[in-house]
């Protein structure tokens, strides 16, 4: 067997090949790296332990993935569509914000929750619609109106 040396400390490595139990390996790193391991461990529903083992058993697989291209795009030109896309993102949350944060359609989902509401369609038709999200009281609301 090949006898590995460093710092002057040989490691004991006999016995190794034939080892039915898993064996224990310790190393140092700084703090930082084992919060970082610890927390995508959780993520994954593993423990630290064996997180590290998979991570380390699976160092030399190749991970298939798409060829990588340059970006057609300059940095101020990414960051501009991020800033272009967080602003667009603020609109619909208000937008979202003014449906669902409602107090008025909020209220009448309280008092007509479960309960099955007629209504005429855009086309005159009767509708039978169960009130059980707020979205369908906005429905019955938005029918309350003839275009």
């Amino acid at each position: 067997m090949n006898e590995y040396q460093n710092n002057g400390r040989a490691l004991q490595l006999e016995g190794l090949e034939n080892a039915r139990n898993k064996v224990t390996l310790g190393f140092k790193c700084d703090g930082g790296t084992k919060i970082q391991l610890a927390h995508e461990a959780n993520q994954n529903g593993m423990t630290l332990s064996e997180y590290v083992e998979t991570v380390i058993s699976l160092r030399h697989e190749k991970a298939v993935s798409a060829p990588v291209t340059k970006s057609q795009y300059t940095y101020s030109e990414w960051e501009s569509k991020l800033n272009n896309a967080r602003k667009q993102a603020e609109v619909l949350q208000k937008r979202l914000d003014f449906y669902e944060g409602n107090p008025i359609l909020n209220r009448l989902f309280l008092v007509y929750e479960g309960q099955s509401i007629t209504y005429a369609d855009a086309q005159g038709q009767k509708q039978l619609i169960e009130i059980t999200h707020p979205a369908d009281v906005f429905t019955v609301l938005i029918h309350s109106f003839k275009p």
